[in-house]
């Protein structure tokens, strides 16, 4: 069946979204020279050749705390999916004294993700597919699950272009610590520039936007502590292709029983969309 001019294939699923499954987050530090700027590789390829990735039009890079997350979700609104998601750390927002965490680079398993994540929120998702190793010793629900987790293109699965090995910690190895990032003095709000709409977007998900949201996620979970390296040669992260090298600390969470809830977007500074 043929979708009309002007018409989505994809269903809406407004904000704001009440989403559970589990999340592995690692941090890292990034020091931002002058005038420096993430790597083309820690963006998608169109915000990559667009306004979104200009440090003129959508404000100067300063690094800071860095956050690497993959989730595997159970329930949302369009269904179960999994996601990889990388913050390199703070950005200025134009017309405004602010200086926020931005996702530059995110993908997902589901094109209904897509549409709705670049249109509700301008998170710059795009597909990917993910394979999750399982642990041979998880002999019950209170054991780290996985014990590799990997992210390729669609069209070449064999190849990742990230992957990370996850081993449990000998201490707090059970998820059993609350957690709720409301009670921490980290800073979870993200303020995200307009998104470039690529020409196949009835059929890749990529839609445009053309205003800034500011949005304050809320997470929940019980966490366990876990350690992570390199799962591709040389013990490395990323290819530099479809993401940079990371570097996160090697101590991470594990977030079972993981709530998220991506409230209703902000508008928010920084000029409107110029591509």
């Amino acid at each position: 069946m043929s979708v009309p001019e002007g018409a989505s294939p994809f269903a809406d699923a407004p904000a704001p979204w009440h989403c559970s499954g589990e999340a592995f987050w690692f941090f890292g530090h990034i020091s931002s020279k002058k005038g420096s700027y993430p790597p083309s590789s820690a963006f998608n390829d169109a915000e990559a050749a667009s306004s979104f990735s200009d440090a003129k039009a959508s404000g100067e890079y300063h690094g800071g705390l860095t956050s690497l997350m993959l989730v595997r979700y159970k329930d949302t609104p369009v269904g179960p999916y999994d996601e990889l998601i990388w913050i390199p750390g703070a950005f200025s927002v134009p017309q405004t004294s602010m200086k926020k965490l931005r996702i530059t680079r995110i993908y997902v398993s589901a094109k209904e993700s897509v549409y709705n994540g670049r249109k509700n929120w301008n998170i710059p998702k795009t597909v990917a597919h993910f394979e999750f190793t399982p642990n041979p010793k998880a002999t019950s629900p209170d054991v780290l699950p996985y014990s590799k987790i990997t992210v390729s293109s669609p069209s070449d699965p064999e190849h990742p272009f990230f992957a990370i090995n996850i081993t449990p910690s000998r201490f707090l190895s059970k998820p059993w610590l609350p957690y709720d990032s409301s009670w921490t003095p980290l800073d979870t709000y993200l303020v995200q520039p307009p998104l470039p709409e690529s020409p196949k977007w009835r059929e890749d998900a990529l839609i445009g936007t053309n205003r800034w949201w500011g949005i304050d996620p809320l997470m929940k979970g019980k966490a366990a502590v876990i350690w992570g390296e390199g799962g591709l040669e040389g013990d490395k992260y990323g290819d530099n292709v479809g993401i940079p090298d990371l570097n996160p600390w090697k101590m991470g969470l594990w977030l079972k029983d993981f709530m998220l809830d991506f409230p209703t977007g902000e508008e928010i500074g920084g000029d409107k969309k110029t591509d």
